[in-house]
This record gives structure tokens, C-alpha cells and sequence, in this order.
């Protein structure tokens, strides 16, 4: 249940963290994919909506043909066979990642997703909190496929693939993704007894799947770079992070991708030798400058957060407890969130409606930020907790709802 309920959250607060790769791909090959299959598939944009999980899965599989049919003059039209045939396998990748899209949330409610949403911010902490997930998460569905459908159909998304297509890797984002979701499948077939770290450490064991598994060599560094990043930004697991990295340095020939990933190895050193705290400067609710130097001379605790984040948000009736139990001690609280700039009324208008305390603060390039970058933080929310003079006592601290923090808190202050 973890795996699905934590996809369901990042449909409904989007994208928490994308890794820039230095592989210099592309997607070249169809132009307005989305546009056309919006004439068969219920689509706003090139987001779905939530009456296309709902379609009966043999009307679904109709749309996608007659969506397949549309585009195909396209392909036939093109006059240089090698192209033509990367275009044509676009096309089936493409439609190959619809369906498992559609496969994962069909019978999806939106009533029932922010139902659930509504539940984690209300439960968070309560003795009952599984139990009223539990319950939520099952009304969630208006349907669902049964077992035999549900395999026919994901046949239909990896049978006949092939993983060593490098051309093809290098100019479609559809192969990509499909790819992903071979390793993924992989991991959850032939390499399903290998738990390491449990959820939190599937990404490293996905690692592991493509340096035995895929075979051409372009293919391997780039999926193995992407992996290695998420691994050593969000395994807390020590040994688990340095099989990450060494992993990858093991195969890499790409330098700037070498480059990238000891920043973020030797950002993890940082947080742990108790060096001095990477500097801030951003805006208040006020929009006024804030530094993180002239909070020195007191524990600094920071809550990264943002408004789109449902678990971030239930996190925050039990910061303010804590804000309010240590009023006036030796701590600022600071909560910075990593909306969009262009999404910045709307971080106002939240924090002013909920009168949310402490000190707020708006990130300058969300997830681009120095700050966040300088943090490994790939996904939120994410505490951080520094003392008087500036340094680290924790890159990932403890959350408000966890009592340790208390604890914690009692011993230093």
C-alpha cells in the first residue's frame, strides 16, 4: 500500500525533485504527442484528468489505437528510413506509458484523493493515524482491475520492448520512461527478494538491477547517474549512499556527470562532520531580507515545505505545538518553502490564511536554490537543525511529529 500511496500524493503535489543529466539527450522525434491523444483521452494540457481512469479498460485500449492511427501518416511521411523507424518506436513507447499510466490509478476518484489528503493532515500523529489512512485509501477507488485484466494489460506495456536501444534512448523521452519501468518491473520480479534498506532503498537496489541487467554501455551510465543521485540524496542509510556513489564512479566516463554527483557526495560529508551551515538570504511574508547569519546566537530549526505538499502540510499543526511550547527559549523556527517564485501569492495567501508563526520565508529558485541544493534535499518535507554558531547538528533532523524532537530539543536547550 506504501508504494501506490506515495505515487497518489506526488500526482496530487506534483514533481517533488527531477536530477538535470549531463547525457545530452533529446526528444526529437513526434512533436504534440499530447495534443493529439487529448482528442481520445481526457486530458487538460498534458496532465490527465480523472475521468480517463475511469474508461472500461477495451474502450481505453480503442481510444489509444485510434489515437496510434492519428499520428502513424506522420511517421509514413517521413522520407529517411532510420528516422522513420526511431519515430515509429516512439509512438509505441509512448502509448506503452499511457496505458501503464492508465493501469496504476485507473478507478481513481478525485473526491477521494483529497479526502485522503485532508486525513493525513488531520490524523498526523494520532494513536488511530493507520487506521483512518487505511480507510481512506480505500475509498479512493470508485474501481478497480481485476488480477487477470490487470496482467493482460501490463503484458501489453512490456512485452516485445527491447532495453538495449541506445539510439533510440538517446532521442525519445518515451523510451526513457520505459525504460524506468523495466528496471522497476525487474525489481519487482526477479529481484524482489532483495529488500535492502526496505522501501527507502529501493532506488539502490533498482541500481544494482541495471549494472547486471542492462547491457549497453550508454544506456547503463546514464540510468545508473539518475539512480546514484536519488540514492545519495535520499537513503539515510551511510553504507547504502557510498555503494551508491561508488557504483556509479565505478562505470562513469562522463565528466561533468562525475562532477555533479562528488558535489552532492561531499554535501553529505558536510551535514555529518557538524561543519558550518551552508548561508541564506531570502525574502519574509513581509519581503524583507532575512539571513541566516543574523540568526545566529540561537538552535535554528527549519521546516522546508511547500504549499502544493500534502504530507509537508500535516506536519504543521505540530510545528506550531512546538513553536508554541518554546516560545521564547533559545530557537527560531523557520519555515522555508520551496514554491515557485511564480507561485508566490499563492505561498502568501496560504500563510496569512492559516497564520502560520515562526519565521517565513520563500525560497529564491525552489529546488534550485543554494541553500536546498547545498542540502541534498530531493524531497519534502525535510527539517534542518543548526546551533547558536552556525553549525549542523542535523541536515535531516527530526520531524515536529515525532516525539524524539522533543527530547532532543529538552537536551539542548
Amino acid at each position: 500500500m506504501k508504494k501506490t500511496l506515495i505515487a497518489l500524493l506526488l500526482l496530487a503535489n506534483g514533481s517533488l525533485f527531477a536530477q538535470k543529466n549531463p547525457y545530452g539527450v533529446s526528444d526529437d522525434l513526434l512533436k504534440d504527442k499530447e495534443e493529439t491523444l487529448a482528442k481520445y483521452i481526457p486530458m487538460s494540457g498534458k496532465q490527465y484528468l480523472f475521468a480517463a481512469y475511469v474508461i472500461e479498460p477495451a474502450e481505453f485500449l480503442g481510444k489509444l489505437d485510434a489515437f496510434k492511427k492519428e499520428v502513424q501518416p506522420s511517421i509514413d511521411a517521413e522520407t529517411d528510413p532510420a528516422i522513420r523507424e526511431l519515430k515509429a518506436k516512439d509512438l509505441d513507447y509512448y502509448s506503452r506509458n499511457v496505458l501503464k499510466h492508465y493501469i496504476l490509478y485507473f478507478g481513481l476518484d478525485s473526491l477521494g484523493l483529497v479526502n485522503l489528503d485532508k486525513v493525513m493532515v488531520a490524523k498526523k500523529g494520532a494513536p488511530d493515524f493507520n487506521a483512518a489512512i487505511d480507510s481512506a485509501f480505500r475509498k479512493i477507488y470508485l474501481k478497480k482491475l481485476d488480477i487477470g485484466e490487470k496482467a493482460k494489460l501490463n503484458g501489453k506495456v512490456m512485452q516485445g520492448g527491447s532495453p538495449a536501444d541506445a539510439a533510440l534512448f538517446k532521442r525519445s523521452a518515451a523510451y526513457r520512461q520505459w525504460m524506468e519501468e523495466y528496471v522497476t518491473d525487474l525489481r519487482q520480479t526477479k529481484y524482489k527478494s532483495d529488500t535492502t534498506l526496505g522501501y527507502e532503498g529501493q532506488n539502490l537496489v533498482k541500481l544494482r538491477v541495471v549494472t547486471k541487467e542492462i547491457e549497453d554501455p550508454f544506456i547503463k551510465e546514464y540510468m545508473s547517474y539518475n539512480l546514484a543521485g536519488i540514492v545519495l540524496k535520499m537513503v539515510n542509510n551511510e553504507a547504502g549512499r557510498e555503494e551508491g556513489y561508488q557504483t556509479f564512479m565505478s562505470i562513469a566516463s562522463n565528466d561533468a556527470a562525475k562532477k555533479s554527483l562528488k558535489e552532492v557526495y561531499d554535501n553529505n560529508r558536510m551535514m555529518e562532520s557538524n561543519a558550518m551551515s551552508p548561508e541564506f538570504s531570502y525574502v519574509n511574508i513581509n519581503n524583507k531580507k532575512v539571513t541566516l547569519k543574523e540568526l545566529r546566537g540561537k538552535y535554528v530549526y527549519i521546516d522546508v515545505w511547500a504549499t502544493w505538499c500534502g504530507p509537508c502540510k500535516a506536519e504543521i499543526p505540530h510545528l506550531q505545538k512546538v513553536e508554541k511550547d518554546y516560545h521564547g527559549k533559545n530557537i527560531h523556527f523557520v519555515s522555508l518553502s520551496v514554491d515557485k517564485q511564480a507561485d508566490k501569492p499563492k505561498w502568501e495567501k496560504y500563510v496569512n490564511e492559516n497564520k502560520l508563526g515562526g519565521i517565513q520565508l520563500i525560497a529564491d529558485k525552489d529546488f534550485e536554490s543554494d541553500f536546498i541544493k547545498k542540502y541534498n534535499i530531493a524531497s519534502i518535507p525535510r527539517f534542518i537543525l543548526i546551533d547558536p554558531k552556525g553549525k549542523i547538528v542535523s541536515g535531516n533532523a527530526l520531524r515536529p511529529s515525532d516525539p524524539g524532537l522533543r527530547e532532543l530539543l529538552d537536551k539542548l536547550l
